[in-house]
Formats: structure tokens, sequence, C-alpha cells
């Protein structure tokens, strides 16, 4: 399943594991790692619209397809309280993913709000503590941003 691609089907793991990701500026963020009793593609049974993500089995997966059609037809039979809440959820899903996926950090990002952090603390400390602060915290600092950098050449 692509990101971009027409969607109107669900997917049911009966076994295996799928990872969930998104193409961002060419840079792959992965979402979710789901499993055996998981749903992928499930917004597709709701909403008309391309896929907003992609979705790659990283173990043998033996799958369930849940058409659109299929779970509109059982939709229909159920209690409108249920739809109603079905609805919303969804609704409140699809803008919770959108907001996780504008939100998501690059190291560089993590880099400068923990010196940010840091910063803003230090400013608000009294000169006699300022000393311990930067004895206690900056070494620790230091190594956290020299880990940083480090994962950062080894995965780009």
């Amino acid at each position: 399943m692509r990101q971009g691609d027409e969607g109107t089907t669900a997917y049911l793991i009966q076994s295996g594991a799928v990872s969930v990701f998104t193409e961002q500026s060419g840079e792959r963020v992965e979402l979710a790692r789901l499993e055996t009793g998981q749903i992928f593609g499930d917004t597709a049974l709701i909403f008309d619209g391309r896929r907003t993500a992609s979705v790659l089995a990283v173990e043998d997966c033996n799958l369930i397809i849940i058409t659109r059609q299929a779970f509109q037809e059982k939709l229909k039979k159920s209690d409108p309280t249920v739809r109603a809440l079905l609805t919303m959820l969804s609704n409140r899903m699809m803008t919770n993913n959108n907001t996780m996926l504008q939100n998501k950090s690059t190291v560089d990002d993590l880099s400068q709000t923990a010196q940010m952090i840091y910063q803003n603390y230090a400013d608000s400390l009294p000169a006699d503590k300022l000393e311990d602060l930067q004895d206690m915290v900056l070494p620790a600092l230091q190594n956290f941003f020299s880990a940083l950098d480090e994962f950062q050449k080894k995965h780009s």
C-alpha cells in the first residue's frame, strides 16, 4: 500500500507485522509498527481520498481484506449512536495523525530544543547555583549532543 494511492480497503493482520510510514521531503518517517490483530488502511473505510501513509510488510503476513462497501453495509445496520461516535472518533484520529506528521522533529530540532531548555533554565537560576548546574548538567548535555551527532552521521 502506497501513500497517495486511492484507498477503498483496509487490512486486518492475521499474522506477521507491517511498518506504517510516510515520506516527507524524501525522508521515511515511521508512524507505527503493527502486528497480529491490528488493522491498517482503516481511514479508507470512512473517508474518500488518497492513502495518507505507506505500509510495508516487515514479516510474512496473512491479511483479511475489508472493503469499504462491506464495512458501510455493516455500519448501516448498527445503532445511529454508534455511527455518530465512529464518525467523531475517525475525525479525531485524522486530526491527530495530521498533527503528529507536522510535529515530527529532526535531530537538529531536538538538539536546538535541548539547548534552549538548558539556557532558559540556566537564565532562571541565581548566580550561586549556576556553577553547580554547569558542573553537573552541562557534561551530560554535551554527551547527549555528541551521541545525537553520531546517530545522525550513522543514519544519514
